[in-house]
């Protein structure tokens, strides 16, 4: 089962976004979407879509938004 954990921190209070996009930039899942107060965060993805649906191998994005602040990473699906 594919499988990862994301960790984030939080500086001050705020808006969190994490969703995750496929190659062709599609929103296919959205982990997060709260008020989080500052700390260390970790959420994990089981590389399913938003309707349940596993995903096929591949690059996958994660896009972090904070208010202002926003952060791509990269990551791969191994099947």
């Amino acid at each position: 089962n594919p499988e990862t954990e994301i960790r984030y921190s939080v500086a001050m209070a705020a808006e969190v976004r994490l969703d995750i996009y496929n190659a062709l930039g599609q929103q296919i899942r959205s982990l997060v979407a709260a008020r989080h107060a500052p700390g260390e965060f970790t959420v994990r993805w089981n590389g399913a879509d938003d309707h349940g649906e596993r995903l096929t191998g591949g690059v996958y994005f994660y896009t972090l938004k904070t208010g202002s602040f926003s952060q791509t990473r990269k990551m791969v699906l191994l099947p």
